[in-house]
């Protein structure tokens, strides 16, 4: 009797499989990766559906921005290729549920050294270390742990990565003003290499940029800057120097963010911060309209503000106020004065908040626009709604033997190097 009750099921419920190609597209596409992921192993139809390069464009373009993050220590020795991506589902986070944010999926970042593939154990972490530098569209920029090169572009979802050329080193000019540089002590010579990677819409390409920044100190003051910049098209066997013009002096240079085709960082000068950018299209370093944040009369703390992108927008997030954390976003690009206070939330009454030190991300605006998601670079999300219970802080479980983390703001993406990436090296 049970098959026959089954076939006649079947005749009121058909499977799932036997929908219109077209309403079952429009069904996977508002999945979020973590389940897309799940679904690709239910069928065959399902796992060709999910990776066709039509599908994959389609869903990251509605994919909202998530988080990577990577757990490491206190001293940087505990080396991992572990990446943890967390999506943002505004019911994990309503006032009154659980405290506690436990992150699933696991990625793994390529190995550095690749000989030390198969092996099961090595006691050299620098096999394993990359540093990242940044993400756009989807992708990971991965940097050589000590000499700053850019080494890798990886998607961290489909497991694929392209190994880049190597930049041509970068030597300091043999003297200054009468000086002989190369007599000068170590201490007093210092090349920092500062690497980001962004997207030129109007060609359709992904570029890294190295821009190197050369510092000569004398009497314990920098008494001499100087700037190389050298630019990499994905897809292209070599890296090709620009002219750098740019008169302003860099202490040091944050949260790279690429938007609308340029990349941008906080700039840390000697008595200001700004924004400093560069565009794809005409390969320009130049200064940026910044937000009222910098306009006050004092020296912001590096590691109390940062920037990125939401919803294509470009934001800063300043905590440096012991009072509360402010939320500015550029509404019209390039407009400075379109530079807008979105939320001020007043974190003076809490001891969770007011013990902590470090910048917060903006992650998400909800669909109500009344509530935002903030991550605290002290393992912690800050869930906020104005007018109504105020915010409620939620820890991270589910990493072990970790009690710092790296936090990368992305978009994942099932969209395959192969298709974005000119030539053959895809790995």
């Amino acid at each position: 009797m049970l098959p026959m009750k089954r076939e006649k099921d079947d005749s009121i419920y058909p499977y799932f499989d036997n929908l219109p190609e077209p309403l079952t597209t429009q069904i996977l596409l508002q999945l979020p990766i973590n389940t897309l992921l799940i679904c690709r192993c239910v069928c065959t139809n399902w796992k060709m559906l999910i990776s066709e390069p039509r599908f994959a464009k389609l869903h990251f373009q509605q994919s909202p921005t998530c988080f990577m993050i990577r757990p490491c220590d206190v001293n940087d020795s505990l080396v991992s290729r572990t990446m943890y991506l967390l999506e943002c589902d505004p019911q994990k986070f309503q006032i009154g549920c659980n405290n506690h944010v436990k992150l699933a999926p696991i990625f793994k970042l390529p190995l550095r050294d690749t000989k030390f593939k198969n092996k099961k154990r090595d006691n050299n972490p620098l096999h394993y270390k990359f540093l990242i530098a940044n993400s756009c569209n989807g992708l990971l920029c991965l940097c050589h742990p000590y000499k700053g090169n850019p080494s890798v572009i990886c998607n961290p979802i489909t497991g694929e990565f392209i190994r880049l050329p190597k930049p041509t080193t970068v030597t300091p000019p043999s003297s200054y003003k009468g000086i002989d540089l190369f007599r000068l002590s170590p201490s007093s010579l210092r090349i920092e290499p500062i690497v980001a990677f962004g997207f030129q819409p109007k060609t359709n390409e992904y570029k890294v940029i190295k821009l190197c920044v050369i510092n000569v100190r004398r009497h314990m003051n920098p008494s001499f800057q100087r700037l190389t910049l050298q630019i990499h098209t994905l897809g292209t066997p070599s890296w090709r120097n620009v002219e750098v013009d740019h008169p302003i002096f860099i202490s040091s240079l944050t949260h790279a963010t690429s938007v609308n085709g340029t990349l941008h960082w906080i700039r840390f000068g000697r008595w200001q911060v700004s924004i400093l950018c560069f565009n794809f299209e005409s390969e320009r370093l130049q200064s940026f309209p910044s937000a009222h944040v910098f306009e006050k009369n004092e020296i912001l703390d590096k590691g109390r503000i940062s920037m990125g992108e939401l919803r294509g927008f470009l934001y800063i997030c300043d905590a440096s106020s012991p009072h509360g954390i402010t939320m500015w976003i550029m509404k019209n690009y390039g407009i400075g004065e379109s530079w807008t206070k979105v939320y001020n939330i007043d974190t003076f009454l809490s001891n969770d908040l007011s013990s902590h030190i470090g910048s917060y991300w903006p992650v998400k605006h909800f669909e109500e626009g009344a509530a935002l998601l903030s991550y605290h670079s002290s393992n912690c999300f800050i869930f906020y709604e104005p007018g109504k219970y105020g915010f409620k802080v939620f820890r991270i479980h589910g990493i072990h033997q970790s009690k710092y983390f790296q936090l990368i703001p992305h978009i994942p993406s099932l969209i395959s190097l192969k298709d974005v990436v000119k030539g053959d090296n895809v790995e």
